[in-house]
């Protein structure tokens, strides 16, 4: 359909939108060649946009190439810095780069600013995972459950960090102060809901 629509130049969206749908569907079907002269000609027609770049950074990891998919989500994050698709891929491609002690870093700036990015904080669980630090990996874990109102599942992966044994005072304590809250917080809502 995007080929048919491209070749009789009948869409009513712009050709760039046309060719980005054009290189997902090359993506898709792992025509990888198709995807990057696509993209080629998206560069050619000089648009600008944290899904192009996204788009680019897929394509260099297709082709193998982790570093270079960094190299452009980075500069990406430089244009866009509030855009939360490139935060992701970036992370990702950190990870696929064999750079988790990097991956960490962006998790650690990113929620600074947005605490309450659930995807965040198990791209940082992951990351955690990679590195071995199972009680940080559990508690990034339990965020993402928290943030998505399952408080058992969160409570589960903090029970998981308390017992993971990896983690210092500081940690662990920190950890024993979540479950407290959560619990709390699960008692609330169950005196709430025979309210009501």
């Amino acid at each position: 359909d995007f080929e048919t629509r491209l070749k009789d130049r009948s869409f009513a969206e712009s050709e760039v939108a046309m060719r980005y749908g054009l290189s997902q569907a090359h993506l898709r079907g792992d025509n990888i060649a198709a995807a990057d002269r696509e993209l080629d000609i998206i560069r050619r027609l000089k648009a600008v946009a944290p899904m192009i770049e996204t788009l680019a950074a897929q394509l260099r990891l297709k082709h193998k190439d982790a570093t270079g998919a960094v190299v452009i989500l980075r500069a990406a994050q430089r244009q866009f810095p509030q855009e939360r698709a490139i935060a992701y891929a970036l992370v990702e491609s950190l990870l696929d780069a064999g750079l988790p002690q990097e991956a960490i870093k962006v998790t650690e700036e990113e929620l600074l600013a947005y605490t309450s990015d659930a995807r965040m904080h198990e791209l940082q669980a992951k990351t955690y995972a990679k590195l071995g630090k199972r009680l940080q990996q559990h508690r990034a874990q339990a965020e993402a459950y928290a943030l998505r109102a399952q408080i058992s599942a969160a409570l589960e992966q903090l029970q998981f960090a308390q017992k993971a044994g990896d983690g210092n005072f500081y940690e662990q304590s920190q950890v024993d102060a979540r479950v407290r809250e959560l619990k709390k917080r699960m008692e609330d809502e169950a005196k709430q809901a025979k309210l009501k």
